[in-house]
């Protein structure tokens, strides 16, 4: 069955505003809780944008392309996957109802419009935001606390309650900066932390959040099957056994060989061990009884089924060397961390720079969450990665500016505000005064907020990009596009004081009276958010809009949709006929 244009129109409208009715409830700092529960009797509770998408039963395409085009976005920036859909709500109303009589317009001028808006967004949109909103954000707003505080507390105020950001906030930036040592960029510590912090956390059910805490060490998903205690200063060689060369079966086979029928194979494999000098043994598989017997005997440390990505972490920064039967590093310590009901093996080891990079120092860490069930420790858990995806993100679009293009933009985009726009800066002398001077901070990002990189939270951005997209170049040129833009970036804001619309006009029309009058700068002490990251939820929702316009017929078929392997199957057929 096929619809016609007005009614796709219509249903596509319909299918957002019914995401955008279960995501608003839940939307900013003063959101609620979203309930699902099952026939299981399972109840999950959180505001989590991605959380409550996941949990919903999409059967509708339209809708089930919008929730692909949310990940697509949040695999990027881990962030702002609620105010896609109340954006992408927005546009739509906007692109297809600018008046009651635009009902039936047609698919084809909808979509001629979202191309424009996607054009501008590739080509115009970075000049404003860059020459126009940044320079004005550092102008009017001074942070009094550290940067990193504010881009995780921003963060994790949007997806956990109140106590449970206040708990993690601090507890995440210690973690980072335990782990940063040196005089590297941030950049690379964060990179590293969020490459692999699928195995730099571990997670214990039955206990408060408050309970979390930052384990020196690398703390393993796994006991110590054989322990013995060890001296603080021993030096300590560790033995990772490799899973292709010395598996459970060969190790079985081999163990009890040397057991039931022959002496001298056992002797021959423990000289072999005691040769390599090692007091500590993990393996990534079930070791046989008879290892572990030998290891008790030898007073050896020993842990089984370690998940072996965390092997070949520990193994790169630890340096390991190559062995007979696996790899060979040496650590500071082993301890036992317990936290509750559960018992932890911990590997302890000094700063070290890894393999791939050799002027990068780093001080192993893990960071243990604790939380009153699996569902909430899986919310933490999620809110704690997407951080370190939200700073990745902001630390690259950091370093496409070189230190040069940063001291330059700066000059030379003041000084173009100055003599074309209207709205006046503050004087150098007062703003050097007010935001202090990033080579003698010692906060390493103070600059990212003199240089409008980040901002406060709370629709600052969305009120300076519709106040200079409306008095934009481009606004002359293509009103109906401007209009349609600027309006439904201004929505997000109203939407996140849909509770007091007095406060929202309020902030607006401070906000305009600063920009008019140069006034000193606004101390904030929310939560801060990168410019980065609002651009590209600008362009991943005016992609998504474009990309749901350009849909001309909804098809339902009963038979199985064609793949590419048959396609390519009946070109193949079609060819071979052919000839």
């Amino acid at each position: 069955m096929a619809y016609d244009d007005s009614s796709y129109g219509r249903s596509t409208l319909l299918v957002v505003s019914c995401l955008e009715s279960v995501l608003l409830r839940s939307f900013g700092p003063g959101g609620g809780l979203v309930l699902f529960t099952r026939d299981t009797g399972e109840v999950l509770l959180t505001r989590h944008g991605q959380k409550i998408l996941r949990s919903l039963h999409i059967a509708h395409p339209v809708a089930r392309m919008i929730v692909d085009c949310i990940q697509g976005h949040c695999t990027m920036t881990a962030d702002g996957s609620k105010s896609f859909v109340l954006l992408l709500a927005s546009l739509l109303r906007r692109i297809r109802a600018p008046s009651k009589a635009c009902w039936d317009m047609s698919n084809s001028r909808a979509r001629h419009l979202a191309r424009r808006l996607l054009e501008f967004c590739h080509d115009g949109l970075d000049d404003v935001i860059m020459r126009q909103v940044t320079p004005h954000v550092s102008a009017l707003y001074s942070y009094p606390g550290g940067v990193l505080e504010g881009l995780v507390a921003g963060y994790l105020t949007g997806r956990l309650a109140t106590g449970q950001a206040e708990v993690l906030t601090p507890l995440i930036c210690q973690f980072y900066r335990k782990w940063h040592v040196g005089q590297q960029t941030m950049a690379e510590t964060v990179r590293f932390i969020h490459t692999h912090f699928p195995v730099l956390h571990q997670t214990v059910s039955g206990l408060p959040i408050g309970r979390s805490f930052v384990q020196e060490g690398l703390l393993l998903d796994c006991d110590w099957t054989v322990f013995f205690e060890t001296r603080e200063k021993e030096s300590i060689r560790l033995l990772v056994f490799n899973e292709s060369e010395f598996s459970i079966n060969n190790a079985a086979y081999v163990f009890e060989n040397c057991i039931y029928n022959g002496q001298a194979m056992g002797r021959r494999l423990c000289t072999q061990v005691e040769e390599l000098d090692v007091t500590v043994l993990l393996s990534p598989v079930t070791c046989p009884d008879a290892l572990l017997q030998w290891a008790a005997q030898k007073r050896l440390c020993v842990a089984e089924c370690v998940d072996p990505p965390l092997l070949d972490l520990l193994s790169q920064l630890a340096q390991s060397e190559a062995a007979a039967v696996g790899r060979v590093a040496t650590v500071t310590s082993v301890s036992r961390a317990v936290s509750g009901g559960r018992r932890l093996a911990c590997v302890g080891l000094t700063p070290t720079r890894p393999q791939n990079n050799r002027e990068h120092l780093l001080h192993p860490h893990t960071l243990l969450l604790c939380g009153p069930g699996p569902g909430p420790l899986d919310q933490y858990r999620s809110a704690c990665q997407g951080v370190f995806t939200m700073l990745h993100s902001v630390c690259e679009a950091e370093h496409t500016l070189t230190p040069m293009d940063r001291s330059q933009n700066s000059h030379t985009d003041q000084s173009e505000e100055m003599s074309h726009n209207p709205v006046q800066l503050h004087s150098p002398v007062e703003s050097e005064t007010t935001v202090p001077d990033p080579a003698t901070s010692h906060d390493p990002l103070c600059w990212l907020l003199r240089a409008g990189h980040v901002l406060p939270v709370g629709g600052v951005f969305e009120m300076l990009l519709h106040h200079f997209l409306m008095s934009s170049d481009w606004s002359a040129r293509e009103p109906e596009a401007c209009s349609v833009l600027a309006e439904s970036v201004l929505d997000l804001p109203r939407m996140l004081h849909s509770g007091k619309p007095c406060l929202f006009m309020q902030s607006h029309a401070s906000l305009l009276d600063k920009l008019r009058s140069g006034t000193s700068h606004r101390t904030h002490s929310g939560g801060l958010e990168g410019v980065s990251c609002k651009q590209q939820l600008l362009l991943s929702v005016l992609q998504c809009a474009y990309k749901l316009l350009s849909i001309d017929h909804v098809l339902h078929t009963h038979t199985p949709v064609s793949t590419l392997l048959d396609s390519t199957k009946t070109t193949q057929q079609d060819e071979d006929d052919g000839d």
